[in-house]
């Protein structure tokens, strides 16, 4: 394992931008997953909403609207409104040690992943990086 191909996810969740919040938080939920790549229609990537936006949405609509109001204005506010849409995206045949220095140094959860055209490959996160050192811990003992 030496390229980010190696070790990034393919089969992804995606949401679009137009997708509300309530959609992403069932996501998260039901997938036990923390980072969904926002993309429009072609696969290029648009963004990304993690638990981290979601969370900052969530507490600053309860925080204007009221804590019984927040069902009603996470199904009604899109994803395009709160979604980060500065990410990091890699090639995938970038080495695995540039790419989890890069994910270290930026102090991202994860990066996409992406082809020529900006169109969405995989993902990959810090907790695939845990993973694949628990991996070699193992092999080593």
């Amino acid at each position: 394992m030496k390229l980010v191909r190696d070790l990034m996810m393919r089969d992804l969740l995606t949401h679009r931008p137009d997708d509300t919040l309530q959609n992403a938080e069932q996501t998260m939920g039901q997938h036990q997953i923390r980072h969904i790549p926002v993309v429009e229609e072609d696969g290029t990537i648009a963004g990304l909403i993690s638990q981290k936006e979601f969370l900052a949405e969530a507490f600053r609509i309860t925080d204007k609207f009221g804590a019984h109001n927040l069902s009603a204005y996470l199904a009604k506010t899109p994803l395009k409104q709160c979604m980060k849409t500065d990410v990091l995206t890699v090639p995938e045949d970038m080495p695995l040690t540039e790419a989890g220095q890069l994910l270290r140094a930026k102090r991202q959860g994860c990066l996409l992943v992406a082809d020529d055209n900006n169109r969405l490959t995989g993902l990959l996160t810090s907790q695939d990086f845990v993973r694949l050192a628990i991996h070699l811990l193992d092999k080593a003992s």
